[in-house]
């Protein structure tokens, strides 16, 4: 146990203030305490004695300055337990072969909707387009509305490595300057993507609207 944080002087100790409220005070033996205070560091905690204040640990790492964006931004995956590790490579395995390409069988088992106006509502520039939608009016007067999910379960198997590994994740993280993706970036923002101009697989809901 044990966290991120900073820290205060208290004597010859310094007392460790953790960015997760559940964890108490802890005191730990930093022979650079001026300096440490400027920083947001990793500590441990190596036990609590019997009628101390304070358990006691020791200082691992710096992750940077104070309120700098790259202390702050591994301060936030840290205290809310964010896997940022990269891919490994049991996952990568799992991804398809490029170039990829549409089979036979699957246009054939599929419903095809490259005709109809689908867009997005994703801002300019964005990569890891997962969802669209269309509408038309139908000549009874009615409206056709869809929306369209890219079909992920096309290239996560169930009981797979990267299936394993996007439940560890459950969702991509996005922060100020970087994001931390639930999937290889092949998929998530390639061949998962509903992008403009390319064939994509989706699952789509498709209803009629009164006119």
């Amino acid at each position: 146990a044990g966290g991120e944080g900073m820290v205060r002087r208290e004597g010859r100790h310094a007392l460790f203030e953790s960015s997760d409220a559940r964890v108490p005070l802890i005191r730990i033996r930093a022979e650079s305490r001026a300096e440490l205070e400027e920083k947001r560091i990793v500590v441990v905690v190596d036990g609590w004695t019997v009628g101390e204040p304070f358990p006691h640990g020791h200082y691992v790492r710096a992750l940077g300055d104070k309120g700098g964006k790259e202390a702050e931004s591994m301060a936030l995956l840290m205290q809310f337990d964010i896997p940022f590790y990269p891919f490994s490579d049991a996952v990568t395995a799992c991804l398809p072969d490029m170039p990829w390409t549409i089979s036979e069988s699957d246009r054939r088992e599929r419903r095809d909707l490259r005709s109809l106006p689908v867009c997005s509502i994703d801002p300019p520039g964005c990569t890891d387009i997962d969802d669209a939608l269309h509408v038309r009016r139908l000549k009874n007067g009615n409206y056709e509305v869809g929306v369209h999910i890219a079909d992920v379960t096309h290239f996560v198997k169930p009981g797979s490595a990267m299936d394993e590994e996007a439940a560890s994740r459950c969702t991509s993280v996005y922060l100020a300057d970087r994001r931390i993706d639930m999937l290889p970036p092949l998929l998530g923002t390639n061949l998962c993507s509903l992008r403009s101009g390319v064939e994509r697989f989706a699952f789509s809901c498709v209803w009629e609207l009164d006119g």
